[in-house]
Formats: C-alpha cells, structure tokens, sequence
C-alpha cells in the first residue's frame, strides 16, 4: 500500500505540477525582486521627499540644516592715484573673508491645487573668524569708490554739472574721492554713508541731494536712513556691495513641493508672483521668453531619480537669472557617488554677431569707451537686475573675452575647478552633496566729461571689485539620514531579493533534476 501511495505521490505528472508551480513562483520572486521591491522604494522614497506639513522633510526645508559658507575676495587697487593719471589699475586678491549663512523660510500659504508652496527667505549672515584666519572685517583695502562711481554713471551730462559743484557735501571725507580706503565691514555690509541730511548742505546742493535720492530709489545696493520722528523723510543714504542680502527677503517664491509629480520638486514656478522675470528682452530679440522664463531650483532642493541626461538649473537673485549646469563626470563625496553638474563655458557668451538671439544683452551700462552696447563673451550687464550698473562675471574673468583680464595686471589665470560653478549630487535621492556658487561683480571706470576732478585722466577698463563663493558641504548627520532613508534599505531588499531568488531557483532546479531523472528511468 505505501508503496502504491509513494509511486502515485512521486509520479512524473506530480512531480511536472510541482515544478511548473515552481517556475510561477520563481518568475514571480524575479518580477517582485527586479521590479516589485524597487517600486516600493522609489515609492517610500518619493514619499520621504516630498514637501508635506509636519514631516522632517518639512522641517529641513524650512530651516535648512546645512551651513552655507559665503567667502569674500576683494581686489585691492595698489596704485590708485597712478590709476587716476592714466595707468593700468594693479590689483592684489585679499581674502577669503568667510561668513555663515542661515536661512529660515517663512511661509505665507500653501496651495493644493497648483502643488505648491509661497514663501520669503530670511538670510542671517554673520562673520567667521575661525575660517577666515589671518584676514580680519577691520582689515583695509583701497578699492574704487562704488557709490560715487555709480552716481557719474546715472547722471546726465546737465546733472554732472550740478553734481560737480556739491560732491564735498553729496560725499563727506574720508568717501569724497574715486578711490577711497576702507574697511571690509563697511564696504561690504554695513556701508559707505553718503547725502547726509545737515543744514550745511545748502539751498542749492540739498536739491542734488534729493536728486541723489531719488535716483537710487530702485538700487538694490542702497539703503535708505529714514528720519525716526518725519519718518518719510530720508537722513541719509548707505551703499554696501552685499548688505542686500541679509537686510531684507530677496523676493516671494513659489516652488512645487512634488507631491503630484516628484519630479518637479524644488522647481519655483514664480518668483514674485510671476512666471517671468522682468529684467532681460530687448525689442530686438527673438528670444526674451529663453532669458525671462523663471524656472530651476534654489541648488539645495532637487528631485530624485537624476540622470547624466538631465539639465538642471540654479535660479540665483544675486544675478535675476537662471544658470543652467550640464553633467561633467562622476565624484565622490565621503564614500558617496554623485554626478557632477557644471555650466557650459558659453553661460555668458556674448551673441553680438546676431543681436535678434541675445536677450541677455539690455545695453544700460556704458562701456570703457563711453557707449551703450553689448558686452563681450564673459560680461553681462546688471544694471536692470541691480538698478546699478554693476558688471556680472565669472571669478578671474573665467571664459571671458582676453581683453578684460588685460585690462587690469594682477588677476591670476582663471581656474574652473576654483573659480566656477558646479554641483555634486546623489542621483537617487537628489540630495546635493557639494555646491559651489561663484560670481564677480566689476564696475567700468573711466573719465566723466563733467567730473574731471574726480575722474581726472583714469585708465579706462573694466574692474573688477568683488567675487563672491557660495558653498555648502552635506553634514555627516544628513549623511547618514540618506544612509538610513535609503542605502541601508537598497542593502536590505538586496540580500532579500538575492536570498529569494536563490532559495527558489534552488527549489526549481531540484524538483527539475527529480523530473528529469523520473523520466531517464522509464526510458
């Protein structure tokens, strides 16, 4: 009898059942291997990043946990007064003098429908003695004076004339000539005051002064001093290269928090309530839409699942524009892979030879010569951006037209690994490991017909003033967050996976060899 039951248990065609139900699960283990738990994690993860109220995620992009380092270099003229009888200006890099940036988010609404969330940053910038050594915010340098250079660019011919005869009063010592030294503090956030408010002024040059005020009523680089008892009425004003960042938010974001579609996480859909930025086009471009279009993220929040094909975007204020960066190669960063983003070198390439394509080009800034026209490869124009005309560039003139770098002695060969733009990122989570953000800003310096006591015989070029490095390096606590979120869960489902497929093709195999040698006997 057991004999009977053991042949019938163990015949071919029970054996065949077995094994075909095998297979099914054997398949099935590799679809839930290769596709179904990878799902899972890409869904967990997608979960993990998106921007909901009252989750880490949350709460990381409200106060961002990573400590962003602002380093300052200024260019310290060393023969000023040479400068002023016609020689080419000699400079000396001084710095890096470093701050801490903080950034908190302050949320004004949220919004379903359009997947989104408005909000201003507020910037907390304080200096880092630590990391700056042996360079001090007391240190001087002699650079050019950037308000009273401004004030001979906005004036007219007729205002020159007036301007001329009040400068003692408009600029009071030690900030009443073109070249001026003074400390790093002052030049960059406290400021350099200038129309002052005194009754010594007079009738006549209390009118320039008011026509000093209004002109720099649009400047971003301008503070205005109000009056604490008429409080419309302007004491005085201050001009600092950098104090616009941490006086007041830099504007309303509108940004897609990627619950609907992750992969349009960190993308700001407006800025200011528009979709478009009100700064570049011309009437002769073709092409406004390409330099107006708000678009790109603010370089600390991107989505997951990047790819060496993607194009991502940086939209920076500093510049009212959005930068594009490429993948350049693979990095690692504290045992972490990443892909490398970096703009092309034609970022800010000049299209003079097809004027009807440069939307770039507004033609607001008069160059050396004194005229209104682009700039070449490597320079752009501010002056819409700023209300200032200040010169935006690459640090050391990176990719720029050779002319400008010669017309200064003193600014070393241009470096893309120290002086450009690039990001490190981990393409899984979109998690940015290493970023560095590196603009310069120059001023053109040249003789103003109706200044001649301040401006005398000046070399006329390009100069450049300041160049400034935003950077910020992931912690080992957020390190380890991606760790925790995701690595440790890919290693996981992998022995899972692995073990799963083993056991099972293990089991299909072993019934196929009892199969097979079942069917050798009977033959």
């Amino acid at each position: 009898m057991k004999q009977i039951l053991h042949s019938k248990c163990c015949s071919t065609k029970v054996i065949s059942i077995i094994l075909a139900a095998l297979i099914v699960l054997f398949i099935g283990v590799l679809v839930l291997s290769f596709y179904g738990i990878s799902k899972i994690i890409e869904v967990n993860l997608h979960q993990s990043v998106e921007l909901k109220e009252n989750t880490d995620q949350w709460d990381r992009f409200i106060d961002l946990p990573i400590p962003i380092s602002l380093k300052v270099y200024i260019f310290n003229v060393t023969n000023s007064d040479e400068v002023l009888n016609g020689e080419k200006p000699k400079l000396i890099e001084v710095g890096p003098y470093v701050y801490r940036e903080n950034i908190h988010k302050d949320i004004s609404s949220t919004n379903n429908d359009e997947d989104s969330v408005t909000y201003q940053k507020i910037t907390t910038i304080t200096f880092d003695p630590d990391q700056s050594g042996d360079f001090k915010e007391s240190d001087e340098v002699i650079i050019v004076n950037p308000a009273l250079l401004v004030l001979t660019e906005i004036t007219s011919t007729i205002e020159q004339l007036a301007v001329a005869g009040c400068i003692n009063k408009i600029f009071l010592p030690p900030y009443d000539t073109l070249f001026i030294k003074v400390d790093i503090k002052s030049v960059l956030f406290e400021g350099i005051p200038f129309a002052q408010a005194s009754p010594d002024n007079g009738y006549a040059c209390n009118i320039i002064r008011n026509l000093v005020i209004d002109k720099t009523k649009y400047m971003r680089n301008v503070q205005r001093i109000y009056n604490t008892v008429y409080t419309d009425a302007v004491d005085g004003l201050i001009f600092s290269l950098l104090g616009y960042k941490a006086d007041a938010p830099d504007g309303i974001y509108t940004v897609n928090r990627g619950i609907h579609d992750v992969s349009q996480l960190g993308n700001i859909m407006k800025w200011n309530h528009s979709t478009h930025l009100p700064f570049w086009g011309s009437k002769q471009s073709s092409n406004n839409d390409s330099c107006q279009l708000v678009h790109g993220g603010d370089s600390t929040l991107y989505p997951p699942q990047i790819t060496k094909d993607d194009v991502l975007s940086i939209f920076a204020t500093d510049i009212c524009r959005s930068v594009e960066i490429f993948y350049t190669g693979k990095g690692t960063y504290k045992g972490i892979e990443g892909l490398r983003f970096e703009p092309k070198e034609t970022t800010f390439t000049s299209l003079l030879s097809n004027v009807e394509e440069d939307c770039f080009c507004t033609k607001q800034t008069k160059n050396a010569q004194g005229e209104l026209s682009c700039y070449l490869d490597g320079v752009l124009d501010l002056y819409d951006c700023f209300g200032v005309p200040i010169l935006l560039s690459f640090p050391h003139f990176l990719y720029a037209n050779a002319s400008y770098k010669n017309g200064v002695e003193g600014v070393t060969e241009a470096d893309p690994e120290i002086h450009g733009i690039y990001l490190l990122i981990e393409p899984n989570t979109g998690t940015p490991l290493v970023g560095r953000k590196r603009v310069q800003f120059n001023l053109v310096i040249r003789p103003a017909e109706h200044l001649k006591e301040i401006t005398k015989n000046i070399y006329s070029t390009i100069l450049p003033l300041v160049w400034v490095e935003e950077g910020a390096d992931l912690t080992d606590d957020l390190i380890d967050m991606i760790e925790d979120q995701y690595f440790k869960k890919v290693k996981l489902t992998k022995g899972v996976k692995y073990g799963l497929i083993a056991v099972s093709a293990a089991a299909v195999l072993s019934v196929g060899a009892i199969l097979l040698r079942k069917l050798l006997r009977k033959k």
